[in-house]
């Protein structure tokens, strides 16, 4: 069997014929892959390979260098098959993001495609990284906003001069030059303004959670298959460097199989007065910081999850809903458990992860880190990060007793609008899918209900 034939093709395309270009392969090394056709949204891709000079750069879909001189590596024949300058056993064929930019080249087209139009409901901080991550990724562009504080929009005018501003949501839902809204709005309307945006014929990103409920989540999913359109979730977090790194181990068996996960977010400060903090609105502390969390955790502990356990504290900060101190703890077929603690009642930190698995174990330790600058009058000032704001040092430990601290991957320009522009040109499965978003719902859910119980184990629809 051939190489790339052994390895998991991206999702959702097909698997194009591929053939070797003939000649004698430069010694394996790091190669800069350069796509040259119109709507990769990823920039270059870096592999290692044992690429074969020869292909010409003319027609070339992708192309690497030789010291200065630059050769074609992927070309597309008469018959429509690709061509690719490597050699079978060449560890490229390993590589996730050479296959994605080959299936990807396979249905490039020479003339470029109409870029999927985006329009933003909110446009606070959330809705600024959208803004900018649409302008950045290629494939889709920025074409309206809707905001009901009037210092938003004219700072979305400030960023894009000329932007179409609506006054009313529903006015931006009907905008027919749009092809896709991004909801940004408090969790407790995700579901009303997905259902609308759904009926007015948009793919529709919902900021998480997806909604408050399960079944909230199953009707919208069903409303987007009859619709035929995409609903996917903003599940940034994903592809924190911190979880990458973590998540790469896993997936390659460094650990083991992980049967034990805890993890852990907060601090001791008053929670913001904002929706945030409004359990009516945001569904409760372990929805807020738990759409997160537990969608880490289903995404690296494969299987079901039997039930949940979860308890909420309401003991200093009673100005606010939300609790002050939460726990929730996710019970895996075969025994394994994980837990996600949330707290404002923290003085002393608990680890950002603790990972256990049959062959080794993972362990996080804060930073503390400070924006230095120097005020109007001179002096110096300085904006101490919240722990959260900054990625925690992984460490991994072996049962040798060894002790490496990992470096993180490399980061993706916009990894989750590159999905979705990839989805919707070309038909790449995204790594985060509506369904998935379901999921981390149920289990809230079923912490919330667990929690109003005393702390009995629920099991999760």
């Amino acid at each position: 069997m051939l190489a790339w034939e052994a390895m998991p093709w991206p999702g959702g395309i097909d698997r194009p014929h591929i053939e070797l270009l003939d000649g004698r392969p430069l010694p394996q090394h790091e190669m800069r892959v350069r796509p040259r056709f119109t709507g990769w949204p990823r920039g270059d891709v870096i592999a290692v390979g044992s690429p074969i000079p020869g292909l010409p750069l003319d027609g070339s879909l992708a192309t690497f260098h030789q010291g200065i001189t630059e050769h074609g590596l992927v070309a597309r024949t008469a018959r429509g098959s690709l061509v690719v300058a490597l050699s079978e056993d060449s560890p490229a064929w390993h590589e996730p993001r050479f296959l994605e930019l080959l299936a990807v080249a396979s249905r490039a087209t020479a003339s470029p495609s109409r870029d999927y139009v985006v329009g933003l409901l909110g446009y606070g901080a959330i809705g600024a990284e959208h803004a900018r991550a649409v302008r950045e990724t290629a494939g889709l562009a920025l074409g309206a906003v809707c905001d009901l504080n009037p210092s938003r929009m004219a700072a979305a005018l400030v960023e894009q001069p000329g932007l179409i501003q609506h006054a009313d949501p529903s006015d931006l839902l009907a905008d027919e030059h749009l092809d896709i809204v991004v909801i940004s709005t408090p969790p407790d309307s995700h579901a009303r303004w997905a259902h609308e945006a759904l009926d007015r014929g948009l793919h529709v990103v919902v900021e998480k959670p997806m909604a408050l409920t399960a079944q909230e989540c199953d009707a919208l999913m069903e409303h987007a298959r009859r619709a035929q359109r995409q609903l996917v979730v903003y599940q940034n977090r994903r592809f924190d460097p911190d979880y990458m790194a973590i998540r790469r181990l896993a997936r390659g068996g460094a650990l083991g199989e992980i049967f034990h996960l805890e993890s852990f977010i907060g601090g001791y400060a008053h929670p913001c007065n904002y929706w945030h903090s409004d359990a009516e609105v945001s569904g409760g502390a372990l929805f807020d910081w738990g759409s997160h969390i537990v969608d880490q955790i289903l995404d690296l502990i494969d299987g079901e999850v039997e039930y949940v356990t979860a308890v909420n504290h309401k003991r200093v900060w009673h100005d606010v809903t939300n609790a002050d101190h939460a726990r929730m703890s996710l019970y895996f077929d075969g025994g394994r458990e994980a837990t996600f603690v949330f707290s404002d009642l923290a003085a002393a930190l608990k680890p950002r992860w603790y990972v256990l698995g049959t062959q080794g174990a993972v362990t996080s330790e804060w930073r503390v880190k400070s924006v230095v600058t120097r005020n109007a009058i001179g002096t110096l000032d300085e904006d101490v990060l919240a722990p959260a704001d900054a990625p925690p040092e992984i460490r991994l430990h072996l049962a040798d007793g060894s002790v490496t601290t990992l470096a993180y991957p490399a980061r993706e320009p916009h990894p989750f609008h590159a999905d979705l522009s990839l989805s919707l040109h070309f038909g790449v499965d995204p790594r985060v899918q509506g369904f998935q978003s379901r999921r981390v719902i149920a289990m809230l859910q079923a912490a919330e209900e667990s929690a109003s119980l005393g702390g009995i184990p629920v099991k999760p629809s």
